[in-house]
């Protein structure tokens, strides 16, 4: 049996173009006591990152208008202090080395095991 650690309001950044990914992700969170905020692309990220601080990011590699790999970069370039851990589907494994080379400290694989987003976040957050 796996025990969570209670958060204490940690912030988390959910970015992903799915609403139904940002609702799961959200209702598997908020119960571990994060409070979390939600974006639907790279740029309305980086524009939430530029006025608030989060102790983590989960950042979706594919997304219209600005996607995971642009939006790291960005985050770097503007020197926002943020961890990106980043999500991705098993096919797309290789963006995974380009992320950590911008900084990116971890992924989680689509479709989700719990146990193991929990683990990542509770590491990172």
């Amino acid at each position: 049996m796996v025990f969570w650690r209670r958060k204490n309001g940690e912030k988390i950044l959910v970015t992903d173009d799915q609403v139904g990914i940002r609702r799961l992700l959200t209702e598997i969170l908020k119960p571990q006591g994060y409070e979390v905020y939600e974006c639907s692309d790279g740029l309305q990220a980086i524009e939430f990152l530029k006025g608030n601080t989060v102790d983590l990011v989960l950042l979706d590699m594919k997304m219209p208008i600005l996607d995971g790999i642009t939006t790291l970069r960005k985050i770097k370039d503007l020197n926002i202090d943020a961890k990106v851990v980043i999500m991705t589907a098993f096919g797309e494994l290789k963006v995974t080395k380009d992320a950590q080379k911008l900084g990116a400290l971890d992924y989680i694989l689509k479709p989700f095991d719990v146990i193991q987003l929990l683990e990542v976040v509770e590491k990172y957050a």
